[in-house]
């Protein structure tokens, strides 16, 4: 790098002095031997003048004796001439030896009356020579010739006194100048170093130190740099801690995020939209034309085409049903073109299922307690109508009463039980148990009911020492509802049996049968509210709907799970996993002491 600059100044400095340096030298030399030349043919000019003065009257005989001293005092070669162009005389030559003149160019203007100059090479003398040719009085005409050497010999001292001066000014200024071009160039190799770490992102630059003979433009230059690398540093981090605190914010939000400019190419979006379109192709610059569902796209495409936020709902049903709110809102220029549109994904999945799930809670709730209060309300009436006077029925339609009056009571203390549950407005005293005395606790509790059933039950050992975190109150009713559902559905002479195993850190408790077993497809909803497997059945046995659900809760509140394994007529297993040790939970405000209710399949 520092040689190329230092190259590329050299170039612009130096060069210039060399081809001034080059034009001096020729055209100085030139110009001083053409100034000199114009004197010499002046003079020789008057000399000639001179010379003819002095041969005008003199006889052509004489000429020769006299141009020998003419020559002498002219420093020149004199030739004389007759009017046909024969030599009559010459200085340095024997005229008869020598050729007619007459076609020579400076004689042939001299014999037509006028001075003549000429420079050519002379055969006589081998040489260039400087001739001046002047007319003759009566005739004729005399030249004076000059050879040019020392012409030429004066032009070259001339010339190498030139150089020589040229040599004493350029050679110091081409040193200073290459010094100077070899410090900027380093100070231009420091700033473009400079400029090449900015450019990699490196802002940790510090402009070099003032040395003495550095421009200090240069260093100016160098510490705007470094000044400007500073400020573009607390911008860039700025922007990448406001960059992960957009994208912190951005993958901790639940709801989908998508953006695509307006080709409808995906240019951002978050964990969550991924969750929920684990199908689709999402990578930046990816076409959402190429998502197998095309409603997104089309949502897209609309709020595109308009300019206007939307918002519409969008539900699929593979891999599994989901359902989304989706919002749109597009992103315009200056100009108010669109430039890209943002979605978010709102999932109502939930909300829909509670939403349904309260729709058919109050459906459920309105025909379990339509049926009872209908046949109260008849027995009722058929009573005040006189019936209680009828000794023979009064006591049954009495009894009727009594026992729808029961089931509401059920009903009611039932859905008491679930909605204190699910607000956490029971109050649970989480203390270390036995799992054997829980186990023998709910035993005792049932026996007697069982045995006027015909029904056998038998207690499993567990291992010795079993202890579980657990509020005996809310599991010897989580027992009871699983030992009485198991009582409804076990025919007469069957074997109901209950144990615990310990798995995987995890006190797994279970309740088997020898009943009729459930069917398969009705197994994943036997712990909604309400759901019987046999309604006829449930009604007449005096259930609830409510018994499997409120184990269900029950269990979650001791951070435990639930699940049913089954054969259709043989049997059924109803199983809970507690953990060995957790923590106690928080304690609700309220406290309410729930009576055992019943639950059917």
């Amino acid at each position: 790098m520092t040689a190329r600059i230092l190259l590329k100044l050299g170039l612009l400095t130096i060069l210039p002095l060399v081809l001034g340096s080059s034009a001096l030298l020729l055209v100085v030399p030139g110009f001083l031997v053409r100034s000199f030349e114009g004197g010499l043919e002046q003079a020789l000019s008057e000399k000639a003048r001179l010379v003819e003065t002095s041969l005008r009257d003199k006889p052509p005989e004489q000429h020769q004796d006299l141009v020998a001293d003419l020559a002498r005092r002219a420093k020149a070669r004199i030739t004389v001439i007759a009017p046909q162009g024969r030599v009559l005389a010459d200085s340095d030559a024997d005229p008869a030896s020598m050729e007619n003149h007459a076609n020579r160019p400076e004689f042939v203007e001299a014999l037509a009356g006028q001075v003549a100059v000429r420079r050519r090479f002379s055969s006589t003398l081998s040489t260039d020579s400087l001739y001046v040719a002047a007319p003759m009085e009566g005739g004729g005409a005399v030249r004076l010739a000059l050879p040019l050497d020392h012409v030429n010999a004066l032009a070259s001292e001339n010339r190498n006194t030139i150089m020589g001066l040229i040599a004493m000014i350029v050679v110091p200024l081409i040193l200073v100048t290459a010094w100077s071009a070899k410090r900027i160039s380093g100070q231009l190799s420091q700033i473009v170093a400079m400029s090449d770490h900015i450019a990699d992102g490196n802002f940790e630059i510090r402009a070099p130190d003032h040395r003495r003979g550095d421009l200090r433009e240069l260093d100016d230059l160098s510490s705007s740099l470094q000044a400007a690398a500073w400020k573009l540093r607390a911008t860039f981090n700025q922007l990448q801690e406001e960059r992960s605190r957009f994208a912190a914010a951005i993958n901790g939000i639940r709801e989908g995020i998508l953006v695509s400019n307006r080709k409808r190419r995906i240019v951002l979006f978050n964990p969550a939209i991924e969750l929920m379109f684990p199908d689709e192709q999402l990578q930046f610059g990816g076409s959402l034309k190429q998502w197998r569902n095309q409603d997104v796209a089309a949502i897209f495409k609309r709020s595109i085409d308009t300019g206007q936020p939307y918002s519409t709902e969008l539900a699929v049903r593979e891999p599994k049903a989901r359902s989304w709110r989706v919002s749109c809102a597009p992103i315009a220029s200056r100009k108010g073109k669109v430039r890209a549109v943002a979605a978010v994904f709102h999932d109502i999945t939930e909300l829909e299922r509670v939403d349904r799930m309260r729709r058919d809670f109050v459906i459920n709730v309105s025909h379990e307690l339509r049926t009872p209060l209908a046949s109260i309300t008849g027995y009722a009436e058929t009573l005040m109508d006189g019936a209680i006077h009828d000794s023979k029925n009064n006591l049954r339609f009495i009894r009727i009463l009594w026992k729808n009056a029961r089931r509401l009571a059920d009903l009611t203390s039932d859905l008491m039980t679930l909605s204190q549950i699910e607000v956490k407005a029971r109050e649970f005293e989480f203390e270390q148990r036995s799992v054997a005395e829980l186990l023998r606790a709910a035993s005792d509790g049932i026996g007697p009911v069982l045995e006027r059933s015909g029904l056998r039950l038998s207690v499993q050992p567990v291992k010795e020492g079993s202890v579980v975190a657990c509020d005996h109150s809310a599991m010897q009713q989580i027992l009871g509802n699983l030992l009485d559902n198991a009582a409804k559905y076990t025919p007469e002479g069957g074997h109901i049996s209950m144990g615990a195993v310990e798995r995987r850190g995890k006190l797994d408790f279970y309740v088997r049968d020898s009943g009729i077993g459930i069917a398969e497809e009705h197994i994943p909803r036997l712990f909604e509210r309400f759901y019987r497997v046999d309604k006829a059945r449930s009604r007449e046995l005096g259930g609830t709907g409510l018994g499997l659900a409120i184990v269900k809760h029950l269990v979650q509140a001791h951070s435990g799970t639930t699940w049913v394994e089954s054969t259709l007529g043989e049997g059924s297993t109803f199983w809970f996993s507690l953990p060995v040790r957790q923590a106690v939970p928080d304690a609700p405000d309220a406290a309410s002491r729930l009576r055992p209710a019943l639950s059917e399949r």
